[in-house]
C-alpha cells in the first residue's frame, strides 16, 4: 500500500514537470502587429484639418513577424464624447471611414507600408462611398483608429495603445469661424471674435461655446488630457460626458467678442507652458469649430 501511496504523491509532480520542460520550447505568436506612424500618417493628436481639404492621405507601417491578416482603418465622429446618441440636421452627414487590407492586398506578408502619395486615402467627400453624393459633411471632431491582426489570431488594442487611434478636428467655412488674435495671459483674456460666416448659405446661428483649459497627458497622447477651468455659453447640440449641455446665455448668435467674454481670468493666467486653451462652438445645424491655443 505504501509503495501504491507514493507513486500517486510523486505522479502530479512528474506531470508538472513534463509541462514545464515542454513549454520551454514553446514558440507559440503572442505578439499583436506593431503599427508605427509618421507625421503625416494620420492626422495629428487633435489636429486641425483645413477647411479647404478635401481629403487626407494616410501614411503608415504595420508589420508583424509571423504575418498579417488584416489592417483596418475606421473614422467616426466624436461629437459628444463617445455618446452617439444624436441625429443631425438631414442636410448634413457625419463624415464615416472603413478600409480593409485584407492578406490578398498584401505584396509582403510581413509588412504592409502605405505612404502619404499613395491611395489610401480618407475622401471628405462624396469619393467616400459612406459620404451621399454633394451632401454637406458636419464640422467638428472625429476619431480615427489604425487596427491590425495577424494569421495567428493576435490583434492591437485600445488598452495597451497597441491600435494607433487620435482626434482630428475638421474645419469647414459654414461651421462657426473664431478670428483670434492672441491668448493674453498675462491679463487672463483671449483677444479675438467667434462669429457666423455670413457668406456661406450653408451657416447658421451660433448656439453654444465652450471655453476650457486642457493639460495633455504626454503618456496617452491620445486622450485628451485632464481638463481645467472651464466656461460654458448657450445650449449645445450634442449630450457630452466630459462637461454639461447647457450655460449662461449666448450675448449673440452672430458675432461674440471673446474678451468681454473671457477676461480677466484667473486660471488663464495661472496656465503652465504645457497647459492649452480650447474653444469649441456650434450652430443650430450641428456643425462644431475647435481650435487650441498655447
Amino acid at each position: 500500500m505504501t509503495k501504491y501511496f507514493l507513486v500517486f504523491i510523486l505522479f502530479p509532480s512528474l506531470f508538472l514537470v513534463g509541462c514545464l520542460d515542454s513549454s520551454e520550447g514553446d514558440d507559440r505568436d503572442l505578439q499583436a502587429p506593431t503599427i508605427s506612424t509618421t507625421g503625416v500618417a494620420t492626422p495629428g493628436q487633435f489636429a486641425e484639418v483645413s477647411s479647404q481639404a478635401d481629403r487626407i492621405q494616410l501614411a503608415f507601417e504595420v508589420t508583424d513577424d509571423a504575418g498579417l491578416s488584416e489592417v483596418v482603418l475606421e473614422s467616426h465622429n466624436g461629437f459628444d464624447g463617445h455618446v452617439h446618441v444624436r441625429s443631425v440636421n438631414n442636410d448634413f452627414v457625419l463624415l464615416a471611414y472603413r478600409h480593409t487590407v485584407t492578406q490578398e492586398d498584401l505584396a509582403d506578408p510581413l509588412r504592409f507600408s502605405s505612404r502619404a502619395d499613395d491611395d489610401i486615402t480618407l475622401y471628405l467627400d462624396d469619393r467616400n462611398p459612406l459620404i451621399p453624393t454633394d451632401a454637406l459633411v458636419l464640422a467638428g471632431p472625429y476619431h480615427f483608429s489604425i487596427k491590425a491582426a495577424d494569421v495567428s489570431g493576435n490583434e492591437t488594442s485600445y488598452d495597451d495603445n497597441s491600435t494607433y487611434h487620435t482626434t482630428f478636428y475638421l474645419q469647414r467655412d459654414y461651421a462657426p469661424q473664431f478670428r483670434v488674435d492672441n491668448v493674453d495671459r498675462s491679463a487672463g483674456t483671449v483677444n479675438g471674435q467667434l462669429y457666423r460666416n455670413g457668406r456661406d448659405s450653408a451657416s447658421a446661428n451660433i448656439v453654444f461655446l465652450w471655453a476650457y483649459i486642457v493639460t495633455p497627458d504626454a503618456a496617452r497622447p491620445s486622450m485628451e488630457g485632464e481638463i481645467g477651468a472651464e466656461w460654458i455659453w448657450g445650449e449645445s447640440n450634442w449630450p457630452h460626458q466630459f462637461r454639461p449641455d447647457s450655460g449662461a446665455p449666448l450675448p449673440n448668435d452672430q458675432l461674440i467678442e471673446l474678451s468681454e467674454l473671457l477676461k480677466d481670468q484667473e486660471a488663464i493666467q495661472q496656465m503652465s507652458t504645457t497647459d492649452q486653451l480650447r474653444l469649441w462652438a456650434e450652430d443650430e445645424n450641428g456643425n462644431i469649430s475647435v481650435h487650441t491655443f498655447n
